[in-house]
């Protein structure tokens, strides 16, 4: 049998419903469920939470060990170079590169960035965690060390001269107003800060020195921050190019986004007798959007520098100075060719480089003293590459001065000429990180050599004099125990003479 719900009209609501302001009623306005209430979190109270979880000191030391796990596997794995990853092909190239080694791990850890792990997503945003960790930490803190430095508590119970980790207490044959008068006069004799309390029992006083020295934990986190922000301008901003060939007399665009060119007008190598190097010179000339604006002789630790742009000898080799023409007869590539690689038997050296329409061409010559290679003084051989291809499209022996057509070119080995190898950088970072060293610098030192030293001083009336009690619960160290120990003794004999002297007066 069909029964059908029937539920009385007018039905009174149980107190408890009135109070809740619900009908009692399913899928009704005033739902109790749960499910459709207006969330009850306030965005105060969401912001209060989010500060909360941020200088909770768990999560901090987690993201600390996370940035440095990820810190790690940055600086283990290989890091595709900035080149490579402005361009798609040598983004592939690179990637083929390291798949040896990696396998069939190489795809997933080029999505989760283990290549490029210090511009990564995972990486800059534990960073940024951490950076807000750290400065949710500083300014949760900054109270605490303000009220210390401008308002201390300067009145403490009794027990605290019993218990206080070091402690001291004498009588002295004065009254309680002239011993605490020579305990404040002896304080600032020895610059320490004094805050008179009169609420008793007894004179009390708080005597402390280096009161803004706990400020300098604040500068050593912030100096972390302002590191991370300068590392991550770096990452993102900046450029770092380790094999930046130049050949003699032939001027290279440096790229990155920059409108530099930079020329080799000469290098220069020396040695020592026993053939130990001795210098590496080269003389670089930098033009900007074809402007001369830089000249110099660069060395290994005399670098070019321009705009945030440095320029580091590096290396050095000889080049093939390669003319290529297209079909059409174009020129299309008249430049040197670093031969900076050597093969992993040592029996060929060679470079090369990518033509407009995207061959790759290397060259290849005979390694110092090697015979019998097919490769000829005077000669090079050359090889023509499509794509992703792993074999050669095309490829000859040239004699020096002689054109040959090799694939769709023509190709002239000119001939040998020097090249120097360079590292070519900008860090606009770096003026950041040196601030953030010299904050942690600060920091270092003010908490390091000029802690924050705290004594309370009370002083009452006894039946043989005053009663002295010194009391710190700083941390024993020698420097400040010998201090606090030296200073209830010369309080304890600058009483005493001054009771002689009452007394002869009298």
């Amino acid at each position: 049998m069909r029964q059908t719900d029937t539920r009385p009209t007018g039905s009174a609501k149980s107190p408890a419903a009135k109070q809740a302001g619900t009908t009692g009623e399913p899928g009704g306005a005033g739902a109790v469920d749960g499910l459709d209430d207006q969330v009850a979190l306030s965005p105060g109270q969401l912001a209060g939470q989010v500060y909360a979880f941020l200088y909770n000191k768990t999560v901090g030391l987690v993201l600390i060990l996370l940035a440095g796990l990820l810190g790690l596997l940055g600086a283990i794995l290989p890091q595709m170079p900035a080149s490579a990853r402005a361009d798609a092909q040598a983004t592939e190239q690179w990637l083929e590169q390291v798949r040896p080694v990696f396998g069939g791990w190489t795809g997933i850890l080029r999505t989760l960035g283990a290549f490029n792990m210090f511009t990564s997503v995972p990486f800059l945003v534990v960073m940024g965690l951490l950076a807000a960790s750290i400065l949710a930490c500083t300014a949760h803190r900054l109270p605490v060390i303000w009220r210390a430095a401008r308002h201390p508590r300067t009145r403490v119970t009794a027990r605290f001269f019993d218990r206080a980790r070091l402690r001291s207490r004498f009588t002295a044959p004065v009254s309680a107003e002239d011993a605490f008068e020579i305990v404040c006069a002896d304080a600032r004799r020895h610059h320490l800060r004094v805050i008179v309390d009169e609420r008793g029992p007894g004179r009390n006083a708080y005597l402390d020195r280096n009161h803004w020295a706990p400020f300098g934990t604040v500068f050593a986190h912030l100096a972390f921050v302002v590191v991370m922000v300068g590392f991550v301008v770096s990452s993102m901003t900046g450029f770092r190019d380790q094999q930046f060939a130049l050949t003699v007399g032939h001027p290279k665009d440096v790229g990155h986004g920059t409108a530099l060119t930079v020329q080799a007008n000469s290098f220069q190598d020396t040695y020592y007798e026993d053939g130990s190097p001795k210098d590496y010179v080269a003389d670089l000339t930098l033009l900007d959007a074809g402007r001369q604006v830089a000249s110099q002789q660069v060395r290994v630790n005399t670098p070019l520098s321009y705009h945030g742009v440095m320029f580091h000898q590096s290396y050095f080799g000889v080049s093939a100075v390669m003319r290529v023409v297209d079909a059409s007869g174009a020129e299309v590539l008249h430049d040197g060719v670093a031969l900076e690689w050597t093969t992993s038997d040592k029996i060929f050296n060679y470079g090369h480089t990518t033509l407009p329409d995207g061959t790759v061409m290397y060259v290849v010559e005979a390694a110092s003293g090697q015979v019998g290679t097919g490769i000829e003084p005077g000669q090079v051989r050359v090889e023509l590459y499509q794509g992703d291809a792993t074999t050669p499209s095309a490829q000859a022996v040239l004699d020096q001065g002689t054109p040959g057509t090799v694939g769709a070119y023509t190709l002239t080995f000119e001939r040998e000429q020097q090249f120097t190898g360079l590292i070519v950088r900008r860090d606009p970072g770096a003026p950041i990180v040196w601030v953030g060293f010299g904050l942690l610098a600060i920091g270092t030192c003010m908490t390091m050599f000029f802690r924050h030293r705290r004594i309370w001083v009370r002083v009452t009336e006894g039946d043989d004099g005053a009663l002295v009690q010194l009391a710190s619960p700083d941390r024993r160290d020698f420097g400040f125990s010998a201090f606090f120990t030296d200073m209830a003794v010369r309080l304890s004999g600058r009483m005493t003479q001054h009771a002689e002297r009452t007394d002869a007066d009298a």
